[in-house]
C-alpha cells in the first residue's frame, strides 16, 4: 500500500501535467471537428469551389485581401508577415466551413479590386490621372491577373487597347521602396518650401521697416557722416554773437554745400539700398523657380515610372 507521501507526490505530478494534458486535449478536439466533416460536406461549398489551406496563401491573395478590409477592416499592406499568416489561418477555417460571401467562393479578378481596397496609401497624382490613364491602368490589372491565375485577357474595342491573346507578363505594383522614396521626397520638398517661406517673410518684414525708417548707413561712411555733423554744429556754435542766434538765409532755408552733399549722400544710399533690394528679390525668384522646376521634375518622373510599371 503506497504510503501517504507516494501519493502525494503522484498527485502533485498528475497536476503539473494537467496543462499539457489540457493542450492535447484541444488538439484531439480540433482534429476530431474537422474529421467530423465528411469528404461531400467539404465539397459543399458555394460555386463548387474546393478547400483550401494555408499553404493557398498565394493562390487565394485577392479573395484574402477583400476579407480582411471587409471583415476585419485592415490593409494587408499594413500587417507583418506573422500578421498576414494568423489572419490568413482564419480566413482558410472560414473558407473551408462556408462562412465567407458566396461572391469570394466565385473568384475575384484582381482587375476588378480597387486601389482603396487593398491598400490605405494614395499616390498624390491619382487624383489627376485622366480616363485613359485608368484605362491603362485597368488593363495593366487584367495583364497580371492573366499572368498570375493563367487566365484570357477580356478583349477591347479598337479604340481602348489590344485584345489580350494567351499569357503574358503583367507588370508590377509599386514596391514599398517606390513608395517610401515618394514619400521622402515630398517630405523634402514641403520642408525646403516652407524654409523658402520663413525666409522670405523675414526678407519682406526687414524691407517694410527699411522704407519707414530709411536705409541706416553703416562702416566708414557713416561714421565719416556723424564727424561731418558734428563739425558743422561746432563751428555754428563758435560763430554766434552775444545778441543771439543769427543764421543767414542760406542756413535757414536749407542751403549750403553741407546740407546738398547730405541730401546726395542720402539719395545715394536709398537708391544702393533699392538695388540690393531688387538683386534679392531676383535670387529670391530664381530660387522659387529652381523649387518648382525640381518638383515637376520630380512628378514626371513619378508618372513616368508609373506608366512603365501599369502599362
Amino acid at each position: 500500500m503506497p504510503s501517504r507521501r507516494d501519493r502525494s507526490v503522484s498527485y502533485s505530478r498528475s497536476r503539473s501535467r494537467s496543462p499539457d494534458r489540457h493542450r492535447d486535449r484541444e488538439r484531439r478536439r480540433e482534429r476530431d471537428r474537422d474529421r467530423s466533416y465528411s469528404p461531400d460536406e467539404r465539397r459543399k461549398l458555394p460555386h463548387d469551389a474546393s478547400p483550401i489551406t494555408e499553404s493557398d496563401y498565394f493562390q487565394k491573395s485577392d479573395e484574402f485581401r477583400v476579407w480582411l478590409k471587409d471583415e476585419k477592416g485592415k490593409y494587408f499592406d499594413e500587417l507583418s508577415g506573422d500578421r498576414a499568416r494568423s489572419y490568413f489561418r482564419k480566413f482558410v477555417k472560414a473558407w473551408n466551413r462556408g462562412k465567407l460571401s458566396k461572391s469570394l467562393y466565385a473568384g475575384i479578378d484582381s482587375s476588378s479590386i480597387p486601389a482603396t481596397s487593398t491598400t490605405s496609401y494614395k499616390w498624390s497624382f491619382a487624383s489627376k490621372s485622366s480616363r485613359a490613364d485608368e484605362e491603362a491602368l485597368k488593363h495593366a490589372r487584367e495583364s497580371v491577373g492573366a499572368a498570375t491565375h493563367n487566365r484570357s485577357e477580356p478583349s477591347y474595342s479598337s479604340s481602348g487597347s489590344k485584345a489580350g491573346s494567351g499569357r503574358m507578363q503583367g507588370p508590377t505594383l509599386p514596391s514599398a521602396a517606390d513608395m517610401q522614396l515618394a514619400r521622402e521626397t515630398a517630405a523634402e520638398l514641403a520642408e525646403e518650401e516652407r524654409r523658402y517661406k520663413r525666409k522670405r517673410d523675414r526678407k519682406d518684414e526687414k524691407d517694410r521697416i527699411e522704407d519707414i525708417v530709411g536705409p541706416k548707413e553703416v562702416g566708414r561712411e557713416g561714421m565719416l557722416e556723424k564727424k561731418r555733423a558734428r563739425r558743422e554744429n561746432d563751428r555754428a556754435f563758435r560763430e554766434k554773437g552775444d545778441e543771439g542766434l543769427e543764421a543767414d538765409e542760406t542756413t535757414l532755408m536749407g542751403g549750403g554745400d553741407s546740407f546738398q552733399a547730405h541730401i546726395a549722400r542720402r539719395d545715394a544710399a536709398k537708391k544702393r539700398h533699392e538695388h540690393t533690394r531688387e538683386d534679392k528679390a531676383n535670387t529670391m525668384r530664381e530660387r522659387a523657380n529652381a523649387l518648382k522646376e525640381k518638383e515637376s521634375a520630380t512628378m514626371a518622373m513619378f508618372q513616368q515610372l508609373a506608366k512603365q510599371r501599369f502599362g
